[in-house]
């Protein structure tokens, strides 16, 4: 079924505003004016800013993988791709101008009563964590390793999540950069 034009601009809109200024900041009226739409229309296609959220949130997670996939398929080698992950985030991070993570920044934001919300949210993450743990179980660690590879796994999420975070606090990628030497460390 193919998506009106309308609710792809609404979308479109209510998504660069919500990274840009947050989801509590943003007013529905800023999103009709913006988006050159009718109150109706939004309202035919988003019953409430909740709904619009959700929306925003699946948008943004199909987008984010789709790119990542992208980024990926040239590569053959699952320490390359691991690595990679590091790199997308960079680049991310330089596209945005340091804007951060647009599900962290909803997480952050949103009432802890939307329980939707915060579920879409750690989807997403969930989704990175097993890109990771599909990655270490194809690399043949040289080295005894301390960690299992759930372990592993979890460490290098963590690792870069944290350095996404670092980076958008300091308006720089050396983080994530270092976070990345951090990994390669780790799966040698």
């Amino acid at each position: 079924m193919k998506k009106s034009a309308a609710r792809t601009r609404i979308i479109n809109v209510a998504s660069r505003l919500f990274y840009e200024q947050g989801y509590n900041s943003t007013g529905i009226n800023q999103i009709i004016d913006e988006a050159e739409i009718a109150r109706g229309s939004l309202y035919k296609h988003f019953p409430s800013k909740r709904d619009l959220l959700t929306a925003y949130i699946q948008n943004a997670e199909n987008s984010w993988f789709a790119e990542l996939d992208k980024m990926l398929e040239p590569l053959k080698d699952p320490k390359q791709k691991l690595l990679a992950l590091f790199d997308f985030r960079v680049e991310r991070q330089l596209r945005s101008d340091f804007g951060g993570c647009q599900f962290i920044k909803i997480g952050a934001e949103v009432p802890k009563d939307d329980l939707n919300a915060f579920k879409l949210v750690s989807q997403q993450k969930e989704r990175i964590k097993i890109y990771i743990k599909e990655f270490l179980q194809q690399i043949n660690l040289s080295q005894p390793q301390v960690l299992s590879k759930e372990m592993l796994a979890d460490t290098l999420f963590l690792l870069m999540e944290g350095a996404t975070v670092t980076a958008s606090i300091y308006k720089d990628v050396q983080a994530i950069r270092d976070a990345k030497k951090i990994a390669e460390a780790l799966c040698n």
